[in-house]
């Protein structure tokens, strides 16, 4: 029996004043950051590096570097000749004096001095290296497993595939990862339960012990901003079900949704947050006005059918802010679905010290000629997928109306690609 969210409006409007309080509270510790460090006007700073590349203005080269601090990312420039400094510790000076509040939530950019490598060892990152004999594929599976920067041949090909979001360790990783734990921990925890507790519920104990590996794991990364919005939705969702709250519901999605920006106010300012509510918020449209069926047969094709119904309600979406095109990106929908089964079959691989196994596979994948366009931005149709994705909320019909949205821009897309 599903417990309501809320019994009534009282209720929302009181939680709805709590996220509030919290959210000032949230806003008030980040200005008191933002205070401190604009009154050192050049702060020593410890980061780590998540990215790393060089670019060039008035014919001198530079690097950019992204870092990930206590307070957020920002980047700054160095016009020394560095080393491969990803995922390494550093300490530099930073001239915070340009530097304002807004900007300090987005995301900054400040020039820095005296950089300084810290000592530090990542046993695991040179454990996967140690796996494959190519510079670029040990890049790749840094971004895949450790949410490092991924190489930019293969940004390119997850962009001509539209396999981008197979490559940002988000709520799609989450997922795999919390059914390969369920599953490797109900093989211990099933006989235990008979045995000595068979009163506990199975869901409860092992979702728990899910968390916490997945919680575990979020250290391991270089703790990566995407990851974490999927736990803490993980941990969100688990609360509910906990409490006999149908989280399938949309209203739950909405007050995670906010819960989440209240405690992350950056999230206001983030696209992958955008894209990624999107994503979620059409699997809960699927799910309100298709029923999962019972058969086997039926589930196989309520579960391709899905994967279609995104893949295109995301395309005017993902096309406004990524305007590569290729027809190739149509595949999407069977390489999401074979990586459920890759992801897993390649992280024991590098658990055990075969890591490698594909990498001739991937290389020869990875060096294809693959052609594509980029398509003219149009903030008309952007505008209105976004409206039709809300009304769908309401009326199945909105449901439709952006599928066949959808299905024309991309046909329209496919014709100037042949053009």
């Amino acid at each position: 029996m599903n417990v309501p969210l809320f019994a009534n409006n009282k209720e929302r409007a009181f939680f709805l004043l709590i996220l509030i309080f919290v959210f000032i509270f949230t806003i008030s510790y980040k200005y008191y950051n933002f205070t401190s460090l604009k009154s050192q006007n050049t702060p020593q700073i410890q980061a780590k590096v998540i990215n790393q590349y060089k670019k060039t203005k008035n014919k001198k080269e530079y690097y950019v570097l992204k870092l990930q601090s206590d307070f957020g990312n920002f980047y700054t420039t160095s016009n020394e000749d560095l080393i491969n400094l990803v995922g390494r510790d550093i300490s530099l000076r930073v001239i915070f004096k340009k530097v304002n509040f807004l900007d300090f939530l987005k995301g900054f950019y400040a020039p820095s001095f005296n950089i300084i490598l810290l000592n530090t060892n990542n046993t695991i990152r040179d454990f996967i290296k140690s796996q494959h004999s190519t510079e670029i594929m040990q890049n790749y599976y840094l971004a895949l497993f450790l949410a490092e920067p991924i190489p930019n041949k293969w940004r390119n090909l997850a962009q001509t595939y539209g396999i981008s979001h197979l490559f940002a360790i988000s709520g799609y990783h989450t997922g795999i990862l919390s059914a390969i734990s369920f599953f490797l921990l109900g093989l211990i925890y099933n006989p235990l339960q008979k045995r000595f507790f068979p009163y506990r519920n199975k869901l409860y104990d092992l979702g728990l012990c899910v968390l916490v590996i997945l919680i575990g794991y979020y250290f391991i990364l270089t703790q990566s901003p995407s990851y974490l919005r999927a736990i803490s939705l993980y941990a969100l969702m688990f609360l509910l079900f906990y409490k006999g709250v149908n989280a399938l519901k949309l209203e739950s999605l909405f007050w995670c949704v906010l819960i989440l920006l209240v405690i992350f106010p950056n999230l206001f300012f983030s696209l992958s947050f955008y894209l990624s509510v999107m994503g979620i918020l059409y699997i809960y449209l699927f799910f309100k006005y298709f029923k999962i069926p019972k058969s086997i047969n039926q589930k196989i094709i309520y579960g391709l059918s899905l994967n279609v119904y995104i893949f295109l309600n995301m395309t005017i979406i993902s096309y406004y802010f990524f305007e590569d095109f290729s027809p190739l990106s149509i595949l999407s929908i069977i390489l999401t679905l074979l990586f459920s089964i890759y992801y897993p079959f390649i992280l024991a691989g590098h658990i055990f010290g075969f890591g490698g196994i594909l990498d001739t596979y991937l290389l020869e994948w990875l060096y294809l000629d693959n052609q594509t366009i980029k398509l003219p931005q149009n903030t008309i149709l952007f505008i209105a997928a976004n409206i039709l994705s809300f009304a769908t909320i309401f009326t199945k019909y909105a449901l439709y109306a952006s599928l066949f949205l959808n299905l024309a821009f991309y046909i329209y897309a496919m014709g100037v690609f042949l053009i």
